[in-house]
């Protein structure tokens, strides 16, 4: 029988790619036949993205646009590669379905596919609510499960709650990634339904495993890697502190616009795969990225994680990092306005034997639940 996965895969974002490909590899590693639904909203265009938005949204996306189009050729061309090198990647590794094309070829897919997944990432962010990574689309003769789908903030607004409960209430099974998330469903879903608190799906895979599809970085020198998904002033004082630190070469993962232009060893042309291999070989990671810490985490590498957004803000993304650093101990490796004062700057994370410990029984509980899922539904493996 079929599983159908609906997530993100289209962003060109490493954690979006990888936990779509990890999801589907941990379950064809237990003999599931697994397809990801190849599900594009319509609006998910840039133009629509800043047309969506709050007004300051509009502003700051604008900006952005209009700076990279002020990109030098060479510089165009590089994100040019990294964009088809995530397609490689996606055409490498994924099995989809036919293009979803309309809301007829969603309804389709009841008559092939046996258990919906959804999940994970923050398919359920109530800014960019969209019913079809609630299963909506899927009759009441599915099972429906959630695997590890994150809502990104902290609290649901009051409109959306409706909505949202109706969508949460028909599913077999729910789980979530975070436990902000965790309480904010407990106040939705029917008394009788159990929410667990799962791990992210990269982590359902080993290092070994992430080791079969890296590529190697072209670097004989020890580096920083720096993977910021934000921009701010503080980000780019730290690395200058930790390069003076530590004498180690600055590589840089450009994503922002300025970040194209710090005079480090700027790469460009990075796929997913070349993502793990630069993190993997890293000898000090520095990211405000969610996964960018989860693959330190795979890979036991020194790392310190940054606040990308202001606490005080309804739509701060930041409790996701919040948690998995206070899950793992390890809440002394957030970077914020008081760090320098209370900091003595040492690097080395010498616990990972205690991390891991914490890690192997979420992950194997995590592993637990959705075995027991599928297994309760009597969702036959493919032969």
């Amino acid at each position: 029988m079929k599983l159908g996965i609906v997530t993100w895969f289209h962003y060109i974002n490493y954690g979006t790619a990888l936990q779509a490909y990890a999801l589907q590899k941990f379950l064809k590693s237990k003999g599931y036949y697994c397809v990801l639904i190849n599900y594009i909203p319509k609006n998910e265009t840039f133009i629509e993205k800043i047309k969506s938005g709050n007004y300051r949204k509009k502003i700051v996306s604008k900006i952005e646009y209009y700076r990279f189009k002020s990109l030098k050729y060479d510089v165009k061309k590089k994100i040019d590669e990294r964009k088809a090198l995530f397609k490689s990647f996606l055409d490498k590794y994924i099995d989809f379905t036919n293009k979803i094309q309309s809301r007829e070829d969603l309804y389709k897919l009841n008559e092939n596919i046996d258990c919906f997944i959804c999940g994970s990432d923050q398919i359920w962010n109530p800014e960019n609510l969209n019913g079809v990574y609630f299963l909506d689309f899927v009759d009441n003769k599915r099972k429906k499960i959630s695997y590890a789908p994150s809502f990104g903030v902290m609290h649901i607004p009051k409109s959306k709650k409706k909505k949202i409960q109706n969508w949460i209430n028909r599913f077999d099974k729910l789980s979530i990634r975070e436990e902000d998330g965790a309480n904010i469903l407990k106040t939705l879903v029917q008394k009788q339904k159990h929410v667990e608190v799962v791990v992210d799906p990269t982590l359902l895979l080993s290092k070994f495993d992430w080791e079969e599809c890296m590529v190697n970085p072209h670097s004989q020198e020890e580096y920083i890697l720096c993977y910021f998904l934000g921009d701010r002033k503080e980000y780019w004082d730290a690395v200058e502190n930790f390069e003076n630190l530590t004498k180690y070469k600055v590589v840089v993962i450009p994503v922002k616009f300025n970040s194209f232009n710090k005079n480090y060893d700027i790469r460009i042309s990075v796929g997913p795969e070349e993502f793990i291999g630069l993190i993997r070989n890293a000898k000090l990671i520095l990211t405000d990225s969610y996964h960018g810490i989860i693959f330190s985490l795979i890979f036991g590498k020194d790392f310190y994680a940054f606040k990308r957004f202001n606490d005080r803000r309804k739509d701060s993304q930041n409790s996701r990092v919040y948690n998995i650093l206070k899950m793992c101990d390890l809440e002394e490796r957030l970077i914020d306005n008081n760090f320098y004062d209370n900091c003595n700057f040492n690097i080395h994370i010498d616990k990972y034997e205690q991390v891991y410990k914490i890690l192997l029984n979420k992950i194997e509980n995590s592993k637990s639940f959705l075995i027991r899922s599928l297994y309760e539904g009597c969702v036959e493996k493919s032969e």
